[in-house]
């Protein structure tokens, strides 16, 4: 409070002394309220002058604190770096399985063998196979032997039919035999046809039984590493077949990623990005983003081609950190500038300039609400104005009203 103002206060005392010696009680005691209210009025007003421009009545600019300061910038976003967890695959993972009935009665791989594309995985019984061709071999080469008989009788019919024609033009046979002559023509013919149907008929059997034969032998479809062995010899596959084997194509891995839609709409495709595993950097490569929302996750999934999958399992989770932005206004501050409030917020002191000085302020708290942390700042908003200057460290010793002097260079 300033010299002026006490002396207003000290005058309404002494009227107030010399009234009680004169004056009723009652008038007396408004007097008394009158002062009081007035002291107040006074005092408040000196605290809302003193806020604006500091004065320095009352205080000993000798024992004044020196502490390091910096202005604040009021910005309107502020960039985080998230880890988002996404998780390797192999690029193809199926199970193989036979597409016929029968008996298994060898499997060649076993779980985590590595297979090439065309190996044989596992084979059916082949015995009634075997039987079957020995009786289509037979059969083929009778339908063989009447095609060739029909071909030999359709030759000699053919001739007789062009002599019996020759006779009849002449007159030397009856239009009775020579319509026999062609009717024994239109039989050999379709024999000859019926033999050859036979042979093409057989044939065709045996090149199912060949398709049967290839389908007992289970093979690779890409090179990859054996994961699960479903049956082991002796089991039973019904109409339709089963799957016998999975398989998957570890060489070729990549990563899926589940990302917003906003963050999602940042990455560029052909882009490389790092992830990391444990403490292993992996590089990949964006190589598409589904263009549909999860409805379970709310996320849309990017895939990456691992450059390098050696020493990577399929499955395992990776982590990449992305910086995002996020629309807030706000001031970083140093963390050294914080000091705890109340209810859950922190607070920051200003500087308010000194009356008649310029390297001395007196200091005004302001109260701050953490939104970010990193490791040496915070991203807050309050009452903080744009240009303000404010204490960067050693709060802990500072309180609402302490002179300073700021460092220069701050």
């Amino acid at each position: 409070m300033s010299r002026t103002s006490h002396s207003k206060i000290q005058k309404s005392i002494n009227f107030f002394t010399v009234s009680l010696k004169t004056k009723p009680v009652p008038t007396i005691t408004l007097m008394l309220i009158a002062v009081i209210i007035s002291g107040l009025v006074i005092t408040r007003a000196t605290e809302i002058s003193s806020r604006a421009i500091a004065s320095t009545d009352g205080l000993d600019i000798s024992k004044a604190l020196t502490v390091n300061t910096i202005l604040v910038k009021e910005i309107e976003k502020y960039s985080t770096k998230q880890k988002i967890s996404g998780q390797v695959v192999a690029a193809r993972e199926s199970d193989h399985g036979f597409d016929r009935s029968g008996i298994l009665a060898e499997v060649l791989v076993d779980e985590g063998d590595q297979v090439k594309k065309g190996d044989i995985l596992a084979k059916l019984d082949m015995r009634k196979l075997d039987a079957t061709q020995q009786e289509l071999n037979a059969d083929l080469a009778a339908a063989i032997a009447m095609e060739i008989e029909a071909k030999a009788t359709l030759t000699r019919v053919q001739t007789n039919y062009e002599r019996y024609e020759i006779l009849k033009e002449n007159g030397h046979i009856s239009q009775a035999r020579f319509d026999q002559a062609k009717n024994e023509l239109d039989s050999a013919k379709a024999r000859d046809i019926t033999a050859g149907s036979t042979v093409t008929k057989v044939n065709a059997a045996l090149a199912s039984l060949n398709v049967d034969r290839e389908m007992s032998s289970l093979r690779a479809r890409f090179d990859g590493n054996v994961i699960a062995r479903y049956r082991d010899e002796g089991a039973s596959f019904g109409m339709g077949g089963g799957p016998m084997i999975r398989l998957i194509e570890d060489s070729k891995l990549e990563i899926r990623l589940g990302l917003s839609e906003s963050t999602a709409a940042s990455l560029i495709i052909g882009d490389n990005y790092k992830f990391r595993q444990m403490n292993t950097e992996i590089k990949a490569t964006l190589r598409s983003v589904i263009g549909k929302v999860d409805q379970n996750t709310r996320t849309v999934t990017a895939i990456f081609d691992i450059a390098d999958g050696r020493n990577i399992r399929p499955g395992s989770l990776v982590e990449m950190t992305m910086e995002v932005d996020v629309y807030e206004n706000g001031f970083w501050l140093p963390t050294e500038a914080l000091a705890e409030s109340r209810r859950g917020l922190w607070s920051a002191y200003s500087l308010l300039p000194l009356e008649g000085y310029n390297d001395l302020s007196l200091l005004s708290r302001q109260e701050l609400q953490v939104v970010y942390t990193e490791a040496d700042r915070v991203f807050v908003r309050g009452t903080l104005k744009d240009g303000d200057r404010v204490v960067s460290s050693g709060t802990h010793r500072l309180a609402t009203g302490f002179l300073v002097k700021a460092n220069q260079g701050y």
